[in-house]
């Protein structure tokens, strides 16, 4: 219930559980294959693969951020999503919270696609990228502003995070994005201290203006892969 009760308060983090929720939705009413999904169905949903002599729309490193794998995936994604929001949109600024989630999810793909070139085939789907990257936010913004308490519990996820992923990829098991991760945190913690520095809540005008954008963004890069197949 307390999860809940923060969503009331977090109206743009429910935005986005909602449109990941019914993009999963939609993929499993489509698909027929259940609620786990192969890589043929992903890379239609909008999914990022990186491949030799493969050529995709960059808009992927955008859908891909709204792309999962299964129920338990989605499933831990927005729970922590929900998580972060909850405590983190109002003070970081709402339209600012929805443009951090694209821009390091977009940011945290590119990374990856970037180090796949060099290490071979992959794909990458999944809000995490963008999740840690609005945890970076929130945990240099907290840190920056004197809540140090807050700060060093979202660097314990942090490091959870990221030393699971890392512990599974050492080990041979490649489950989890690591450069998405890496990406979207440095992206993010640099957002938070941009934040910090404005000292004043996000003007009326911009914060609507970088809520539009970003689902207008979405949305666009959903129709771009989806009406021209790449």
């Amino acid at each position: 219930m307390r999860w809940f009760r923060g969503l009331r308060q977090a109206p743009v983090t429910a935005a986005l559980i909602a449109v990941n929720v019914l993009i999963y939705v939609a993929m499993a009413a489509l698909s027929g294959r259940g609620l786990s999904f192969d890589t043929p169905i992903l890379v239609a949903a909008g999914a990022s693969v990186t491949a030799p002599d493969v050529v995709v729309s960059h808009w992927r490193w955008l859908t891909a951020a709204f792309i999962h794998v299964n129920l338990l995936h989605i499933f831990m994604n927005m729970w922590v999503l929900g998580q972060i929001g909850a405590i983190s949109e109002k003070a970081i600024g709402r339209g600012l919270f929805a443009a951090t989630y694209v821009v390091t999810g977009v940011l945290g793909n590119v990374l990856s696609s970037a180090l796949a070139a060099r290490t071979g085939p992959t794909l990458s789907a999944g809000a995490s990228g963008a999740i840690m990257g609005l945890i970076g936010m929130a945990a240099t913004f907290a840190w920056r502003s004197g809540q140090r308490a807050a700060a060093r519990a979202l660097a314990f996820n942090i490091l959870f995070v990221l030393g699971v992923g890392l512990s599974l990829s050492a080990r041979g098991v490649h489950l989890v994005d690591n450069a998405a991760h890496i990406g979207g945190l440095v992206a993010g913690a640099l957002v938070g201290l941009a934040r910090v520095s404005m000292r004043r809540p996000v003007p009326p005008r911009l914060d609507r203006a970088l809520l539009a954008a970003s689902f207008g963004l979405a949305a666009l890069g959903f129709a771009v892969v989806q009406l021209s197949g790449a």
